[in-house]
């Protein structure tokens, strides 16, 4: 993978948890559009109800200092978008936790790079930094979820890029009583 030298990994810094919450409900929204049209607005509206609410919350829960999260942030040094996004910004995101519930076994958590700067490998820079700190703390493997659906295919294709080659599918069913 060829580094961008206009993207800097670092780590969350205070002031940043707000615009991770930008970035996720930005990236989240053609996900929550697909379910919407998959479930029905009906069996959508009782489902997920509060589904902004319930991303924002679990960013900001993953950003606390007292948090299990560690949370890695891309800065970018590139002047995209003209005066609304010039300068240094935060591009994308990923929490990632080293002590999951198998020992040996790391997840990666809620992950995104902003609509406005996806596809410039900086969701694979993000993976590589959490896969070599979490080699260093002796972690054999990492994990991490997504949707089967189609708002999910560039999640599924950037994790198998960087990697995940392992998979256990799912299957989630509803009926109408």
């Amino acid at each position: 993978m060829k580094a961008n030298p206009d993207i800097a990994i670092r780590e969350l810094e205070t002031g940043d948890t707000e615009r991770l919450v930008e970035i996720a409900l930005a990236a989240w929204t053609p996900v929550f559009s697909s379910f919407r049209d998959i479930l029905g607005a009906e069996l959508f509206d009782l489902t997920r109800p509060d589904c902004r609410k319930e991303k924002a919350d679990q960013i900001r829960k993953a950003c606390q200092a007292d948090s299990p999260a560690k949370v890695l942030v891309a800065q970018s040094r590139d002047d995209v978008g003209g005066d609304r996004m010039g300068g240094e910004i935060i591009a994308g995101f990923v929490s990632y936790y080293p002590k999951a519930r198998e020992p040996g076994v790391a997840e990666i958590g809620n992950n995104a790079v902003h609509p406005d700067f996806q596809n410039r490998g900086i969701a694979q820079m993000m993976y590589q930094e959490v896969f070599q700190r979490l080699r260093s703390e002796g972690i054999q493997f990492v994990k991490v979820h997504t949707g089967g659906d189609p708002s999910h295919l560039p999640a599924r294709l950037a994790y198998e890029k960087a990697g995940f080659n392992i998979s256990l599918p799912g299957v989630e069913y509803y009926r109408r009583l």
